[in-house]
């Protein structure tokens, strides 16, 4: 079973939504996990998104990164170029992936706008799941 951290900075949308697709790819390989620099409450319209492809994240709490600090993980993917310098030392030696997604969680936008823009991200991270779990925790045949 390997074990995935996704990080991003308030752990209310991009990592969430990223921890419903790896779960989903992962499911019966991978553990995952996110967390945040500053974790904030669960953005519904990502929920909402994540919701019209058939993935519930209306469950998931927002954790802050300290949470897991004495946990070891074979992956740490950091969902934002920002949080590169910041990131702490991990316990054991996890493979670190560099990504950059946008931050929605700060952003407004018109319903119809916004609703793309969420899709969009929700797409764009479920591509990188995909990709992810195929590549390094389950192989396709």
């Amino acid at each position: 079973m390997k074990r995935i951290l996704v990080i991003s900075k308030h752990n209310a949308c991009r990592s969430q939504m990223a921890e419903g697709w790896l779960s989903y790819y992962g499911k019966g390989s991978a553990e995952v996990v996110s967390a945040g620099f500053n974790p904030d409450k669960l953005d519904m319209k990502a929920a909402s998104s994540m919701m019209d492809a058939v993935i519930d994240i209306t469950r998931y709490k927002s954790k802050g990164i300290n949470e897991f600090s004495d946990k070891e993980f074979d992956f740490v993917i950091c969902l934002d170029n920002e949080l590169e310098s910041i990131l702490p030392e991990f316990k054991g030696n996890p493979s670190i992936v560099k990504l950059n997604y946008p931050n929605l969680y700060e952003q407004t936008f018109e319903e119809e706008e916004g609703k793309k823009v969420y899709n969009n991200l929700r797409d764009d991270l479920e591509n990188m799941a995909f990709d992810f779990v195929h590549e390094f925790v389950k192989p396709l045949y």
